[in-house]
This record gives C-alpha cells, sequence and structure tokens, in this order.
C-alpha cells in the first residue's frame, strides 16, 4: 500500500471524529448550548415570564427561581468536566497507542456523571413543580406547548 493511501486511511477517520468533537464542544447538540451564566439568566427570565402569566406569586416565582438556578448551576459544573473529559479523550484516541481500559474508565465516568446530573434536574423539576398548585401546573404546561409548538 503507498503511503498515500495508508495517510489517507488514517487522516479520514480523525478528520471525522475531530469534526464530531469539535461539535460537541460548540454545544451543537445541545437545546440552547452550554448552560453558561448567560443561558442560565436566559431560561430563568422565560420561566419567570412564564410564570408570571399563569399567575404565579411574587413567592413562588422567587422558590422556583432559586431551585433551578442551584441547578443549572450544577449543570454548567457537569459540562465543565465534560469539557474537560473530552481534552483527555483527544489525548487517549491520538497517543501512540490505545489504552482502551482508560477510554472506557473516562466513558463509564461520564455517563455517571451524566446520570447524575440528570437525577438532579428532575429533582429540580419536580421540586419546582411543587411549588405551583395543579392548576398552575395546567396553565404552565399549557404556555410550555404553546413555546415548543405542540
Amino acid at each position: 500500500m503507498s503511503r498515500f493511501k495508508l495517510a489517507t486511511l488514517i487522516a479520514i477517520p480523525l478528520v471525522v471524529i475531530g469534526g464530531a468533537i469539535a461539535y460537541a464542544h460548540s454545544g451543537g447538540g445541545m437545546h440552547h448550548g452550554p448552560m453558561n451564566e448567560h443561558n442560565m439568566a436566559m431560561h430563568l427570565d422565560h420561566m419567570d415570564a412564564m410564570l408570571t402569566r399563569i399567575g404565579a406569586s411574587e413567592a413562588q416565582k422567587s422558590q422556583v427561581e432559586g431551585i433551578l438556578k442551584g441547578a443549572f448551576a450544577e449543570i454548567e459544573g457537569t459540562q465543565r468536566s465534560h469539557h474537560d473529559a473530552l481534552g483527555k479523550a483527544h489525548e487517549l484516541l491520538l497517543s501512540p497507542s490505545i489504552d482502551r481500559v482508560q477510554i472506557e474508565t473516562m466513558r463509564a465516568e461520564q455517563i455517571r456523571s451524566f446520570d447524575e446530573a440528570s437525577k438532579r434536574m428532575v429533582t429540580a423539576f419536580e421540586d419546582a413543580a411543587e411549588v405551583l398548585s395543579p392548576e398552575q401546573r395546567a396553565a404552565l404546561a399549557a404556555e410550555v406547548r404553546k413555546h415548543h409548538g405542540g
């Protein structure tokens, strides 16, 4: 096999993997991008507006904001850790020898981290929902459906 063909066989998968990793880094696979301070404020402002439309009291809005702000901050930390792990993945996948055990360990840690973050978000949404009356939750559901085109 010529050097050119060998280089091409190696380069193409690396470009595809690199493109996928760059896409993940950009937040392109997420609904509104990574949960940074700006996006957190945007989500909280949007939630406040919806809560106002359904007649939530200032005390309810404050309580919901406190619940969600804490969860969003934790998600931001999880995303930073994931970003760091992607850097480590680059190193592992592009090193002279591939350490499959270390890569699998890192993959499993990422899944565990995402699972914990997902559980934290679900708990936060449950806690926030309990702040509202059943009637307010029904009105909020209608607002969410309207916002998401459903």
